[in-house]
């Protein structure tokens, strides 16, 4: 959704484009920003894709509109099939985490926790005993 938010830069991530020496993936997550209607917008631009990206994630309060403005970010990233890397990871680590869905209820939320969990807890005993990721 295009919005007229402003883009006040707060943060700003740069990602390689894995077999493009050079290529950058620029991600800036602007500053939340109080809209008339009483709903946060925080502003999300993504140059360096296919087209560049310039959008805003709405939520209830500031902390809301950051964390789907990272959600954003992440699924807009995924959706470009381009190859991008940040910090000389594999293809396709970005940074930006997924986000354990809330509007489902506690008891979704929890159990979706507990399996991101055990299998983080299972990955590093697997490191532990030298096993590959």
């Amino acid at each position: 959704m295009q919005d007229d938010t402003p883009l006040e830069p707060i943060a700003e991530r740069r990602l390689s484009v894995v077999g493009e020496p050079g290529r950058m993936v620029i991600v800036t997550i602007g500053k939340p920003m109080r809209k008339p209607s009483g709903d946060w917008a925080c502003p999300v631009d993504i140059q360096g894709l296919q087209e560049a990206v310039r959008d805003s994630a709405y939520g209830v309060d500031a902390v809301q509109a950051l964390q789907l403005a990272f959600e954003g970010a992440r699924q807009t990233l995924k959706r470009s099939g381009l190859p991008v890397t940040w910090c000389d990871g594999e293809p396709g680590e970005t940074g930006f985490p997924i986000a354990v869905p809330y509007i489902f209820g506690r008891t979704f939320e929890d159990r979706m926790e507990r399996l991101i969990e055990d299998e983080i807890e299972k990955a590093v005993e697997a490191k532990k005993k030298g096993a590959p990721g």
